[in-house]
């Protein structure tokens, strides 16, 4: 149809949206229509990663087996190699290495049972595959993850024969150089069920007693996967006793293992079992061999509060709750506590609780926990009398304590702006000179709200006596001037 030379004076051309019909999206491909699509793929196969794209394409388009074969193929050609890839051809290597994983998880719309097989193939690639690597992280690496933690919704609508499924796992933990296949034993449980599982135990043992006959002391890589794997079947069976043999005499007795066995056997209802657990791992504080960190310190806690809960020593839980409040200001433990208290009793707690807040040696930990808590008027006090003890390194705390302050208590927020500004300017920390510049600005607006600093000096001795000390802070200076102040 010929165009029209103009438009009559009773129509108005439609509005084009600007480059909408050149913006590349699907809508506009698909109005290119399939021949010229056809056309412009073609062209493009020159390219070996789109051949490839195209032909699986293809074969995905003609049937099942195809596509299986294919892929099998190129697995096959990859397991051959054994040269170093190139830092240049890894992103490539790996768009076509996750080309191939997602083609396999379409494979399993149709026949999942081929579709595991080949992803276990894919994954009995791994370890060959990073050795060619000078490291395993990165994209390469990000597609064997990705292939293991696909791998269990292939399996549940797979049919593997148990044994069969048992061994190839064993087969890539015996492998597993990079630590990767351990969630393997969580994602594929359910399709060995309690057949594979049996078989895949007794192999592993076999495995690790063969070790411990071969082994000197020192670690044991190899045999620490084959206990992880045996600890992640015993949880899919719910054995806490299998669990707990996988550990050392020794290990067993530490506050994180302790703690891990424990809250297995109060899952399983045998919390008398669990406290005696516990109670033989207790952290203790003279150092050693299996040191704990204050993380597993805190996890270890944490179960033998449960279990003198599950096994009636209610109180002794209570004093236990009450006792790491004073040494720690912990919200969450003094919740627990109070939760745990008679009606009524809870809010005489909390004054004590306050008190102990207030007389805290940690001036940080006092002022976070009166703020998160919260109580404010207690805060402002805190600040006001103990202002000589405030670091202004802490900048997150200093920031969000002075925020919840300055709406009724602009004094006290002023004074923890104002050392964290002395902070940021004392030792030259020019990563937060804008936020410092931000601060002084914040305290000049807050200085309106004052109407008697006390013993502190009012916003304009307090600028002067920066300006004498920091004159010669250029950067701060620049902030603060972007900010539109003056120092």
């Amino acid at each position: 149809m010929a165009r029209k030379a103009a438009t009559t004076t009773d129509e108005k051309p439609a509005k084009v949206r600007k480059g909408s019909k050149t913006t590349l999206s699907e809508a506009n491909l698909v109005d290119l229509g399939p021949e010229r699509l056809a056309a412009i793929l073609l062209d493009l196969s020159s390219d070996s990663h789109v051949k490839r794209v195209l032909r699986l394409e293809l074969f995905a388009e003609a049937g099942g087996d195809g596509l299986a074969l294919e892929v099998s193929k190129r697995l096959a050609t990859i397991g051959k190699s054994s040269s170093r890839i190139h830092w240049r051809k890894r992103a490539a290597f790996a768009k076509d290495l996750d080309l191939h994983r997602r083609m396999i998880e379409r494979l399993a719309e149709d026949d999942a049972t081929a579709a595991l097989d080949l992803m276990l193939d894919l994954l009995d690639l791994a370890t060959p595959v990073l050795d060619r690597l000078s490291q395993a992280e990165g994209p390469i690496g990000d597609v064997f993850l990705a292939a293991r933690d696909g791998i269990g919704a292939i399996a549940a609508n797979a049919m593997p024969d148990p044994v069969v499924l048992a061994d190839r796992i064993a087969k890539l933990l015996r492998r597993d150089d990079y630590t990767q296949f351990g969630p393997l034993v969580n994602a594929l449980a359910p399709a060995l069920g309690s057949k594979g599982q049996t078989s895949l135990r007794d192999t592993l043992e076999k495995l690790l007693a063969a070790r411990g006959a071969r082994s000197t002391s020192g670690y044991d890589a190899r045999g620490a996967v084959y206990k992880d794997a045996l600890r992640r079947l015993a949880d899919a069976s719910g054995d806490v006793d299998a669990f707990e043999a996988t550990f050392a005499p020794d290990l067993r007795r530490t506050p994180l293992v302790s703690a891990e066995i424990a809250r297995r056997l109060l899952t399983a209802g045998r919390a008398e079992d669990a406290l005696a657990t516990l109670q033989a791992g207790a952290p203790s504080d003279k150092g050693g061999r299996h040191q704990s960190s204050l993380e597993e310190r805190l996890g270890w806690e944490e179960a033998m509060l449960e279990a003198l809960e599950a096994t009636g020593h209610h109180d002794e839980a209570q004093k236990r709750r009450w006792a790491e409040f004073e040494r720690t200001l912990s919200i969450p433990r003094l919740r627990s506590y109070l939760k745990g208290l008679p009606d009524f009793d809870d809010v005489e707690a909390e004054d004590q609780a306050k008190a102990v807040a207030r007389r805290f040696p940690r001036f940080d930990t006092a002022l976070a926990f009166l703020v998160s808590w919260p109580d404010l008027l207690a805060a402002s006090r805190l600040v006001l009398t103990r202002s000589g003890e405030i670091n202004g390194a802490d900048d997150t705390l200093m920031a969000e304590a002075a925020r919840r302050l300055e709406g009724g208590y602009p004094l006290a927020a002023t004074l923890l702006l104002r050392a964290s500004i002395q902070y940021v300017l004392t030792y030259g920390v020019a990563t937060r000179y804008a936020e410092a510049a931000r601060q002084l600005l914040e305290a000049e607006s807050l200085s309106v709200m004052i109407a008697d600093y006390g013993e502190y000096p009012d916003h304009p001795a307090f600028v002067a006596d920066l300006r004498a000390m920091h004159a010669r802070k250029q950067g701060f200076r620049a902030e603060l001037e972007a900010l539109g102040g003056v120092f």
